[in-house]
């Protein structure tokens, strides 16, 4: 498929977190869209490669330092440094080199271990919605994909879907005439047809369980489309008018509304099923709980308030957690949101941001539990 890759997809997510060697390298640093912001990215880059060669040469070979550092200056002249989004992620091993674009903030720092550090990516991709945007026409249908504000063109073998079956006024494929042939039926069976393949194509194309999906086109078009179409996916919105031929941008703003009316019915359910949760006293607010209570499996939902994030000190002994002012500070933990979060989804619960405010009934952060 030619489309620019997923962000990260949960297979290659999966295969970086069970990758073992050393040294294993993960840079990530955040990035600006536009200039003139983004003319620093290339040198705080550099900066990063610099610190992780003065670091390994106090543990490895000069030669093994100086080819780890090559692949590394290689890679930072591959990456699309005009076209970054939020935050970058780099993954090199012996076998592997990754670049990572995200549509959202990373901390900067470099990691060098025996696993790659995937905390960031994980809970990056947790924070952004990830949907599909169809633009039905009966000439050609496009496909999108979207996290959040940000919108990409699927070019493959399979998008664009054209029509070729006959259309009225085209003299190279007409619609049949004559007595009693209706040629508004026949066009409409031909259009359901080439609907169903697009059907097709496009669940073979997400390939994912029920994937959100926004359509985009003319009345009849969608009613064509909707007649025919697979349950498998989630229709969050259906948004009237041809779309054609427009551009990534012109559709974001065009669904930005059906996107925010989407997180807030989202949102409004993870409350309720919180407020549940607590009427059955299967709940916590504590993030010392939550932080046990997630890498046991226990946690269905976590409720975050967006941007909420808690540094402080745990202590392994007393099981306690203390808040801490500066994040930075020797023995603190930068953020235990970001741990919870990351052991939530590693056994299967489910996490919900919702505006800040919102999370009455616990302070920023609450957990429904299984059990």
């Amino acid at each position: 498929m030619k489309h620019q890759q997923q962000v990260i997809t949960p297979d290659e997510l999966q295969a970086l977190q069970a990758y073992r060697g050393y040294p294993l390298i993960t840079l990530c640093m955040p990035t600006h869209r536009a200039f003139p912001d983004n003319q620093q990215d290339p040198i705080r880059f550099k900066d990063l490669v610099r610190s992780v060669r003065d670091r390994l040469a106090r543990e490895l070979p000069k030669r093994e330092v100086e080819q780890v550092y090559e692949r590394l200056a290689s890679l930072g002249e591959r990456i699309d440094w005009a076209h970054t989004l939020d935050g970058l992620v780099v993954f090199l091993s012996d076998t592997i080199e990754r670049i990572v674009y995200l549509p959202v903030h990373v901390r900067e720092r470099a990691i060098i271990d025996h696993t790659f550090e995937t905390r960031d990516v994980v809970v990056a991709l947790s924070r952004l919605l990830h949907y599909w945007v169809l633009t039905l026409s009966t000439s050609r249908t496009r496909l999108f994909e979207g996290y959040n504000d940000h919108l990409q063109e699927v070019i493959s073998d399979t998008f664009p879907f054209v029509y070729d079956g006959p259309h009225p006024g085209d003299p190279d494929n007409p619609l049949p005439g004559g007595f009693g042939v209706n040629p508004s039926a026949y066009r409409d069976e031909q259009y359901r047809h080439y609907f169903r393949h697009l059907d097709r194509a496009l669940l073979q194309t997400i390939g994912q369980e029920n994937p959100l999906l926004i359509i985009c086109g003319v009345v009849k078009n969608r009613a064509l489309f909707n007649e025919v179409r697979s349950a498998r996916y989630e229709v969050i919105a259906e948004l009237d008018g041809s779309m054609d031929d427009a551009s990534p941008a012109q559709l974001v703003e065009r669904i930005s509304p059906a996107l925010e009316q989407y997180r807030e019915r989202r949102s409004q359910t993870a409350l309720e099923e919180l407020s549940a949760a607590i009427k059955a006293g299967r709940y916590t607010c504590s993030l010392a709980d939550m932080w046990h209570f997630s890498r046991q499996g226990r946690a269905e939902l976590l409720v975050v308030e967006r941007d909420y994030a808690a540094a402080g000190y745990w202590d392994e002994e007393r099981k306690t957690f203390t808040l801490a002012d500066d994040p930075t500070a020797p023995g603190v933990v930068d953020d235990i949101v970001d741990d919870i979060i990351e052991a939530t989804l590693q056994h299967r619960g489910r996490v919900v941001f919702v505006n800040p405010g919102m999370l009455t009934a616990c302070e920023h952060i609450g957990m429904a539990l299984r059990y």
